[in-house]
């Protein structure tokens, strides 16, 4: 499984990053290899974000805030309060858990499944 930033985003870092991770998984990655993009503060910089796999977190919240809050340098504890603490509730309700983490699942085998006539 491969993890990258939502190609579409307002950080410049996170566009690349996605990016070079999409370009690595279509020359070399194995042909079973699933590919999953997340969000990041949806709305202010993650933008166009329209989720087909979601994860319920609510078992793990207390470990991902711990694991954000020791970014100190970060403002771990902002990040949580205006961003992640919001989208986890949104994307939970979306599914009926308290609390969840969503996905854009990009499958190889997709290519044909919405073609425009």
């Amino acid at each position: 499984m491969l993890f990258t930033h939502w190609p579409v985003d307002t950080h410049m870092d996170h566009q690349v990053a996605s990016m070079l991770t999409i370009r690595a998984w279509m020359e070399g990655g194995p042909p079973t290899a699933r590919l999953y993009f997340y969000e990041v503060n949806s709305g202010s910089q993650t933008q166009g974000f329209l989720p087909n796999t979601y994860l319920d977190i609510s078992s793990v919240v207390e470990q991902k805030k711990a694991a954000l809050f020791a970014h100190a340098s970060q403002d771990g504890r902002g990040i949580w309060r205006e961003h992640h603490e919001i989208m986890a509730q949104w994307r939970g309700r979306e599914v009926g858990v308290p609390a969840a983490e969503a996905f854009v699942h990009l499958n190889r085998d997709d290519h044909t499944s919405n073609l425009l006539r």
